[in-house]
């Protein structure tokens, strides 16, 4: 019966006539692990093909989308940290063979007649390869992606004549988006495929209409092998060894990187391509603005556009020569890449700006796994770009640093001269606390021009350490009085009337700060502190700092500047408010824990 099936197979398919092929086809020089090269690229092609189709049935091609998608992938898809590290090892793995069978091929000088054809077949290959590796880089939309699809684009549109077109067509426009991925999605596993099985099947069945080239020098009368089993076993093996290196790989690394979900804005994220390409990014810093192209296009067009006429120089130059010519220049290119590559890693480990970035990319990168992986949190239906500007640590810490800290300090930390108070714990009883026993202090308004009034309420003050403990309760309780609650509301709630520092507030602040219906002011100018520390007194004092009841008495020259919506967003406004509050997702805090405090809406 089994005969019949596979004689039946055989005169419909001709697969028994072609693996009888194999194993007739006779290897003059013996089997070789030279020759194992080709076989294994094919077979990790193979597996690249695979775990890329793997990765589609949950991928989803939109800047909103992809990286979540990626990270459902990578955490939760049962197997997909291992199918994304087989494919991103993989993509490692190909480029290191190819430079291998390439140095193979061209020691074997298999580009003479009559492999011509499929020298070049060879060479259009390894450029398809390279456009693999460049459109799948950026497919998770993540930090490192995004940075390095921008870096690739922007050399592509400094060509000359058609470099803007170019890069107009494969961003899909002016901005990066939407149309990047889906164009860059769409070359990867449409238009990239499709070219690599014509080449490819070209290539083998070229290789096989030639066979293998033999070495110049080999004993002709050594025992006779065949591709089947001779060549066929060491290709196994050689194939087993690569995968058992990949598997460790994945392993080791628990599946392939992701970082943070890109973020245009953050200029400053350290953007390096993969190992296998720092000597090119290297190279471009020797050729700086207007000749960028020749370090990006021309240099490694005219590397290329050699190599493929050594088949024709083949016929009117001396072999010899030419081969010599053509295995010295690949040797200096292979050292000179390899210097660059070094080049690279070391300048990288001498720049204190660089490991700087580096530690805030990972930073920015752990937050971000965090929130996702969060039950409290995850994934905002928004897209992936919501999950950090959401996130009152890392967006709320972002504005502020770039909107408020070039007079205030948080924490000590600032970027400009100090003019106002230290914003760390503002709200909370130990900043009240702080201010009260030490108003000039720098921390608080030691430095502030025209804000003195605390300064001498101090020098007057009868109070005892025990009744400003008590008022510092009192005052720091204002900060959770509802947005909807008026004074009398306020008065008439619980514990309010009862509090020790309430009588003590109304005696000694309330000389200055006036409250409606509750304490008259008027000593000295001063702002309001009802709902003080407060979402919404916080929020005012940021939109209208000039206002009666906060700072309007002062002159305008030492006014806080106020922060309109042109200037500061109502989302960015509420991520300064919850980060100063300190409300956000921390690591110590659990599910339940943060179950009342969602992330917030833009």
């Amino acid at each position: 019966m089994s005969n019949f099936i596979a004689d039946w197979l055989d005169d419909r398919t001709g697969l028994r006539t072609s693996l009888r092929s194999l194993e007739e086809e006779a290897l003059p020089a013996g089997a070789r692990w030279r020759y194992v090269f080709g076989s294994v690229l094919a077979s990790i092609f193979m597996i690249q093909a695979f775990s890329g189709l793997m990765m589609m049935t949950a991928y989803s091609a939109s800047s909103s989308t992809a990286w979540g998608s990626v990270y459902y992938i990578e955490k939760v898809m049962w197997m997909g940290w291992f199918i994304r590290g087989l494919h991103h090892f993989g993509a490692q793995t190909v480029m290191v063979l190819l430079l291998f069978h390439f140095l193979q091929v061209l020691f074997s000088a298999a580009y003479r007649a009559p492999r011509e054809v499929n020298w070049w077949l060879g060479l259009a290959l390894m450029a398809i390869v390279l456009a693999f590796s460049h459109t799948g880089y950026q497919l998770p939309w993540d930090q490192k992606g995004y940075w390095a699809t921008k870096v690739v684009t922007n050399i592509m549109g400094g060509a000359p004549i058609l470099g803007p077109y170019i890069k107009t067509a494969v961003v899909g426009g002016s901005e990066y988006g939407n149309q990047t991925v889906t164009r860059f999605y769409g070359l990867h596993v449409g238009v990239l495929p499709v070219l690599m099985f014509i080449c490819l099947f070209a290539h083998v069945a070229l290789c096989r209409r030639h066979g293998l080239k033999p070495p110049r020098r080999f004993d002709a009368h050594a025992p006779k092998a065949t591709y089947w089993p001779d060549q066929t076993f060491l290709n196994l093996m050689a194939t087993t060894v690569v995968l058992g290196v990949m598997v460790a790989l994945i392993l080791y690394e628990g599946g392939a990187p992701l970082d943070a979900p890109a973020d245009p804005s953050s200029s400053d994220y350290p953007a390096r391509p993969e190992w296998f390409f720092r000597f090119l990014f290297q190279m471009l810093k020797h050729f700086p603005g207007k000749y960028e192209w020749v370090g990006s296009i021309a240099i490694p067009g005219a590397i290329m556009l050699t190599m493929a006429l050594l088949p024709l120089l083949d016929k009117v130059l001396p072999s010899r020569v030419l081969h010599f010519f053509a295995c010295s220049l690949i040797f200096g290119l292979a050292g000179g890449a390899g210097y660059l590559t070094l080049e690279s890693f070391v300048e990288d480990a001498r720049t204190p700006s660089f490991h700087e970035a580096r530690v805030k990319a990972d930073a920015s990168r752990d937050r971000a796994l965090f929130l996702a992986a969060h039950p409290a949190y995850g994934v905002p239906p928004e897209g992936a770009s919501y999950l950090m500007r959401l996130d009152p640590l890392t967006r709320g810490r972002a504005v502020l640093d770039a909107k408020c800290l070039g007079c205030h300090q948080m924490g000590g930390q600032g970027a400009g001269e100090v003019s106002a108070p230290d914003l760390k714990d503002f709200g909370t009883r130990a900043w009240v606390r702080g201010l009260l026993e030490k108003p000039d202090a720098d921390a608080y308004y030691g430095k502030t021009p025209e804000c003195d009034g605390m300064v001498d309420w101090k020098r007057t003050t009868k109070l005892d350490a025990k009744q400003l403990d008590d008022v510092s309760d009192f005052v720091a309780s204002f900060a959770k009085i509802p947005a909807d609650m008026n004074v009398d509301e306020w008065l008439n709630s619980p514990g309010v009337a009862e509090h020790p520092g309430n009588e003590l507030f109304q005696k000694d602040c309330g000389k200055c700060h006036a409250i409606d219906g509750y304490t008259e002011g008027g000593v000295r100018d001063s702002p309001g502190l009802f709902a003080w520390g407060s979402p919404q007194w916080t929020s005012r004092m940021i939109r209208k700092p000039h206002a009666d009841d906060r700072y309007g008495y002062l002159a305008e020259k030492q006014r806080m500047p106020a922060l309109g919506s042109d200037a500061l967003t109502d989302n960015d406004l509420k991520m300064i408010i919850r980060y100063l509050a300190n409300d956000y997702l921390s690591p110590e805090l659990t599910p339940t824990a943060v179950a009342t405090s969602p992330p917030a809406k833009p």
